[in-house]
């Protein structure tokens, strides 16, 4: 079981994350937007995070950059339905994988185990721990 934070500005898309890892036993959390979002980081030893890049405000990008910048290695899941460029922009920005929305089950669940996975290897075994991810 690992902490997941998702972040999505749409309840639909969160509840559709959260009922697809619920089952697989992990613990949710969520924000609306990305500054909602690096709160939760610096308060709750978050261990994985999928974040949608189409947010008002403190968009995701924008927050990917901020998790860096901070110095968080969460392994970083981004997910977007509009450009592809986008998605590009977010793995230069410190995300470790890119999804196209919709996303199905599967494909969800395999990228999330795939990043837990990587967290489990000796120099990324606290993600707490400050210093760049990737």
């Amino acid at each position: 079981m690992a902490r997941i934070l998702i972040v999505d500005d749409e309840e639909m898309e969160r509840m559709l994350e959260r009922t697809i890892l619920e089952k697989e036993g992990h613990q949710l959390f969520f924000a609306g937007d990305g500054e909602a979002a690096l709160a939760v980081c610096k308060e709750t030893k978050i261990e994985l995070i999928i974040t949608d890049l189409a947010m008002p405000n403190f968009n995701g990008l924008r927050f990917i950059k901020a998790l860096r910048k901070e110095g968080f290695r969460f392994p970083v899941i981004a997910i977007s339905g509009w450009a592809a460029d986008q998605l590009d922009l977010a793995e230069d920005y410190g995300a470790d994988v890119k999804l196209f929305k919709p996303t199905d089950g599967p494909e969800l669940v395999e990228a999330v185990e795939e990043m837990l996975n990587l967290s489990d290897l000796p120099d990324r075994k606290d993600p707490w721990r400050k210093g760049r991810y990737r």
